[in-house]
Order: structure tokens, then C-alpha cells, then sequence
């Protein structure tokens, strides 16, 4: 009895595990796509786009599984508009000067994005839902690749994740019986369907 509770346990390890290293190659292929495309490179910006396209095709099929981490990372980026806010520099760009009112702006729709999205793991994804985490991820890089419209990009953000948001507890206040999903299994994903 007791070997295959630790089977099982090693299985579900090693399922993070795969999860998390496939996460680490989705970032891969992110990386790779945004230096090609928008930097000089030996290669066609042609094949970054390719190389985008295929990443967002993976996040749009993939989304019922990360969308459980999804508030997770967020929550963790705050620890980094806090460095940002008390160094006065983006995180990783000491070069990109940032104003402590910016940081702290910065850092407060971090926190509003990463209390949203922690609803979206106790529902089933609807139409909208996945729009939103696209446009959120959209947005997210494209501040990373261009300092310069980093309020812009967060705010049009977290204003998705609130639209979203906003939606289904329109429609659950319409409806009191209506379940919008079952919560999701732990780094599991979003099990509903």
C-alpha cells in the first residue's frame, strides 16, 4: 500500500516538474521570438514572428493548466516592483530609470492584477476569460521589450483581468444558482470543462 502511494507521489512530482520545464521552454521560445523580431539578429525577423505565434498558440492551449500559477507569478512580481520602487531602476535594466511614484504605481496594479486573476482559479474559463490572460500576457511583454509603455501596458493589463472579472460576477449575480467551474486542481490546471 504504501509503494503505491509513493508512486503516486513521484508521478505527480514528476508532473510539476514537466510542467515547470515546459513553462521554462514556453519562456524560451518567447525570448527567442522577441529578440529576432525586434532586435538585430542574424536571423529574419520573419522567424521571431514565427516563433511568437507559435508561443501564443501554445499559451492559448494551454491556459487551463497555468491559469492556476498564473496569480502565483503575479503575486511574485510584486517582490519586484518593490526592488523597483526602492532601487529607483527597472528590476533587471539598471540603465531604464524609473520615478518612485511610477514604481509605485507599478507595483499596485501588480497587486490589483494578482488579486483578480486568483478568481479566475475557482471558475471555468469562459470566451472572455482567455481573452484577458492573453491580452494580459500580450501586454506584460510587450512592456518588458519597450520601457517606455510600461503604465500603458499594465494598465490595459489589468483593465482586461477587471472586464473579465467584471463580466462573471455580472453573470453570477443574474444567475444565483449558476456555476461559472470547478476550482482548479493543485498546478494541475483548471479541471472544469
Amino acid at each position: 500500500m504504501k509503494s503505491r502511494a509513493r508512486l503516486s507521489e513521484v508521478k505527480a512530482g514528476l508532473r510539476r516538474a514537466a510542467f515547470w520545464l515546459l513553462g521554462m521552454g514556453w519562456l524560451g521560445l518567447v525570448f527567442a521570438g522577441m529578440a529576432i523580431a525586434f532586435t538585430p539578429s542574424p536571423h529574419s525577423p520573419a522567424v521571431g514572428w514565427l516563433l511568437l505565434a507559435a508561443a501564443a498558440i501554445i499559451l492559448i492551449a494551454t491556459m487551463d493548466k497555468w491559469v492556476g500559477v498564473f496569480s502565483a507569478l503575479l503575486a511574485c512580481s510584486i517582490l519586484g516592483g518593490i526592488l523597483t520602487i526602492t532601487e529607483g531602476h527597472a528590476v533587471n535594466h539598471p540603465e531604464v530609470k524609473v520615478s518612485h511614484l511610477e514604481g509605485v504605481v507599478i507595483t499596485a496594479v501588480l497587486a490589483a492584477s494578482a488579486v483578480v486573476s486568483f478568481t479566475f482559479t475557482k471558475r471555468r474559463l469562459r470566451l472572455l476569460d482567455r481573452v484577458a490572460l492573453f491580452v494580459f500576457v500580450f501586454c506584460f511583454f510587450w512592456q518588458a521589450a519597450d520601457s517606455r509603455v510600461t503604465l500603458l501596458a499594465l494598465g490595459a493589463a489589468f483593465c482586461s483581468l477587471l472586464v473579465a472579472w467584471g463580466y462573471d460576477r455580472t453573470q453570477r449575480r443574474r444567475d444565483p444558482d449558476h456555476q461559472s467551474g470547478a476550482p482548479l486542481e493543485s498546478f494541475g490546471g483548471n479541471t472544469a470543462k
